[in-house]
């Protein structure tokens, strides 16, 4: 066996040591869109998330904290010295924070209750509301997010619950010492339709120098086209101007509209395609957008 030196045996990375330097906690309704990739293009650019809204602050002493509990089971074994068997029947995480902006979101959290038909006197601006004798079961979506370093060198790390509930609220002192807070804890639950309870994802510009040390391979993707400007028919004519939405756009090497080659075509971005359209007869042909990964699905456009 050939011989190795410390360094080489330890292969310590101090590239893949991250620091939450700041981060964001974002709830939504349990029907808010959870998208498929948060970032997009070549430059990895946070995409926004419409169906949330951030929480705001939270205390720097009780910054979003992660608690995964896994029992286990062991079958014990007649004259064995440990058991021959142990099964995982049981993974959980519950996440706490404590919150510390005074705002209708919080302020349910901490209630358990919707205060979205609460309104302000139209006077005074006077806010009302009684906590609930009976609470209801209330489930949200909540995006947990920490970022590391800054522009092109910015990491951003995700932890998606898609069916959280709150569990326990924490004790809130009236001292003058320290803001009016809202201690929270959460559960994740599986959502039946996206089928898991926790995701996590590791995205941002910075990552795209990092995944061979990080220890994954990167995987292009095949375009996929999702809708055409101007939208409705194109003229058999053809060449007509096209833009062309959808994403992983970057490195297209060939576009066809029912066979036929496009006359033209610039990619824009990884996630807009402006072609020039062959002539065609009349009827429904399928555009296929081509990278070095394969080709997209069909995207039928009529022409006319």
């Amino acid at each position: 066996m050939p011989a190795v030196t410390f360094e080489q045996l330890a292969a310590w990375k101090p590239e893949l040591i991250r620091r939450p330097n700041k981060g964001f906690v974002l709830i939504g309704d349990d029907d808010a869109t959870i998208p498929a990739a948060f970032t997009s293009g070549v430059s990895a650019e946070f995409q926004s998330l419409a169906d949330f809204e951030s929480l705001g602050f939270t205390a720097k002493d009780a910054p979003p904290t992660f608690r995964p509990e896994v029992e286990s089971n062991d079958i014990e074994a007649w004259g064995a010295l440990e058991p021959p068997r142990t099964d995982i029947i049981s993974r959980k995480v519950t996440v706490s924070t404590t919150l510390l902006q005074t705002q209708r979101r919080s302020l349910e959290l901490y209630s358990g209750m919707d205060l979205s038909a609460v309104t302000a006197d139209a006077t005074t601006k006077e806010i009302q509301y009684a906590d609930p004798t009976s609470p209801s079961t209330r489930y949200h979506r909540l995006i947990f997010g920490m970022i590391d370093g800054d522009g092109a060198d910015a990491i951003y790390i995700l932890r998606i619950l898609p069916r959280a509930i709150v569990t326990e609220v924490g004790e809130q002192s009236w001292s003058q010492d320290g803001a009016l807070s809202y201690n929270v804890t959460w559960a994740g639950k599986i959502d039946s339709t996206l089928g898991y309870s926790l995701k996590n994802v590791i995205c941002g510009p910075g990552v795209a120098g990092l995944v061979t040390s990080m220890g994954f391979a990167a995987t292009a993707s095949a375009p996929t086209v999702t809708s055409h400007l101007p939208a409705g028919t194109l003229a058999a004519a053809g060449g007509e101007s096209v833009v062309l939405l959808g994403k992983h756009f970057t490195g297209t090497t060939a576009v066809t509209v029912g066979g036929t080659a496009a006359t033209d075509f610039t990619i824009v971005n990884d996630t807009t395609l402006a072609i020039t359209s062959p002539a065609k007869t009349a009827g429904s042909h399928n555009v296929i957008v081509t990278n070095a990964t394969g080709p997209s699905a069909a995207y039928a456009v009529t022409y006319a």
